[in-house]
C-alpha cells in the first residue's frame, strides 16, 4: 500500500481508466490475499520472514524502477531520492514501514488476521483525523459520525478481546505515520521501496543473525522454502507497481473506495481459517463498517459536487 502518483497530463482515456481500475483493484486483491502467502511460511521464525521480505524487496524494487521508468529516467529518480533531505525522509519512513511489516507478519503468523484487517478498516478514518489534526483540513458532519462510530467500535473490540486491540491500533498508527511521511517524499513507489529497503539492510542483518543464533535459518532448509521466502520481494513490489500504474489513471474517489477491498479480503481469510469471532466482536466490526459507510457516502457526495 502506497501513495498515489500524479494524474496523467490531459486526463486518461476511457481505455486507460479501465486498465487503471483493473490494475489498482488487482493490487488491493494481492494485498487482501497476502495472509494466504504468509500462512505458507507458518513454520518460519517471524524475524526471518520480516528480514527476508525486506532483503528480497530491494532487487525487486530495483527491477520495478527500470521496468516502470526506463533505464535513464530510473537512474535520475534514484539520484533524486538519494539527495540528503529526501534520503533522510525515506530513512524515517523506512523505520515506520519496518514496524508496520513486523506487526503484520506477527499477527498473520499468530492467527490474528482479523485483527490485522481491523487496522486497515480503521486506516482511512484515521487518515481523516490526521488531516484535521496535522494539516488543518476541514471535517464534515458525516466524517465526524464515522470517526465516532469507529471509536465506539474499537472500544467494543477491546471488550470482546478482554483488552484494547493494541497491535491493530499500532499497525494502523504506523501505516498512517508512514503515509504522512511519504507524502513529504514525492518519489515513485518503486523508488521509495528501493531506498527504504536499502536503509533497513543493517536491521535485516541483525534479524537474520538473531534468528540464526537460536535455530538454523529456514532459507537454508530446502529449495522450496528458499523459493517461498525469496518471492516475498516480488509479492511486495508487484502490487506496488500495479497500484502506481492504476493510481495515475483513476480518480481519488475510486481509489478511496477500492482501499476497502484489501481488509475485506483479509477479514474473510481470517474467518475462513476459523479465527475466533464472537457476537461482541461482530458488533464492533458492524460499528466500524457503519462508520465506513458514512465515510464512503460523504466521499461520493463530495465527488459529485466537483
Amino acid at each position: 500500500m502506497s501513495e498515489a502518483t500524479a494524474p496523467i497530463h490531459g486526463g486518461p482515456s476511457e481505455a486507460e481508466q479501465r486498465a487503471g481500475f483493473l490494475s489498482a483493484a488487482s493490487a488491493y486483491v494481492i494485498w487482501g490475499f497476502l495472509p494466504l502467502y504468509l500462512k505458507l511460511l507458518h513454520t518460519v521464525d517471524v524475524r526471518e520472514v520480516l528480514a527476508q521480505r525486506i532483503l528480497w524487496a530491494a532487487p525487486s524494487a530495483l527491477i520495478a524502477v527500470f521496468v516502470m521508468s526506463g533505464w535513464r529516467p530510473g537512474l535520475r529518480e534514484i539520484g533524486t531520492a538519494l539527495k540528503p533531505r529526501m534520503l533522510a525522509t525515506l530513512a524515517v519512513s523506512a523505520c515506520f514501514i519496518f514496524v508496520n511489516w513486523g506487526l503484520y507478519v506477527y499477527l498473520v503468523l499468530h492467527e490474528r488476521v482479523i485483527e490485522s484487517a481491523l487496522a486497515y478498516f480503521l486506516a482511512p478514518l484515521v487518515a481523516v483525523a490526521v488531516g484535521v489534526l496535522f494539516f488543518g483540513e476541514r471535517i464534515s458532519a458525516p466524517q465526524i459520525i464515522a470517526l465516532a462510530l469507529a471509536l465506539v467500535g474499537v472500544v467494543v473490540q477491546g471488550l470482546a478481546l478482554g483488552a484494547p486491540p493494541w497491535m491493530a491500533l499500532a499497525l494502523c498508527a504506523t501505516w498512517s505515520a508512514y503515509a504522512v511521511i511519504r507524502k513529504r517524499a514525492p518519489v515513485p513507489a518503486a523508488v521509495g521501496l528501493l531506498i527504504e529497503s536499502l536503509a533497513l539492510m543493517p536491521l535485516v542483518v541483525g534479524l537474520l543473525w538473531w534468528a540464526s543464533s537460536e535455530a538454523p535459518l529456514s532459507f537454508t532448509s530446502s529449495w522450496s522454502m528458499a523459493f517461498l521466502l525469496a518471492i516475498a520481494g516480488p509479492v511486495t513490489a508487484i502490487p506496488l507497481m500495479a497500484f502506481a500504474f492504476g493510481a495515475r489513471r483513476v480518480s481519488f474517489t475510486t481509489l478511496g473506495l477500492l482501499q476497502f477491498l484489501a481488509p475485506t479480503l483479509q477479514f474473510a481469510t481470517g474467518l475462513a481459517f476459523g479465527e475466533p469471532f464472537t457476537p461482541l466482536r461482530a458488533a464492533s466490526f458492524v460499528l466500524i463498517w457503519l462508520g465506513l459507510a458514512f465515510f464512503s457516502w460523504d466521499t461520493l457526495r463530495r465527488a459529485r459536487q466537483v
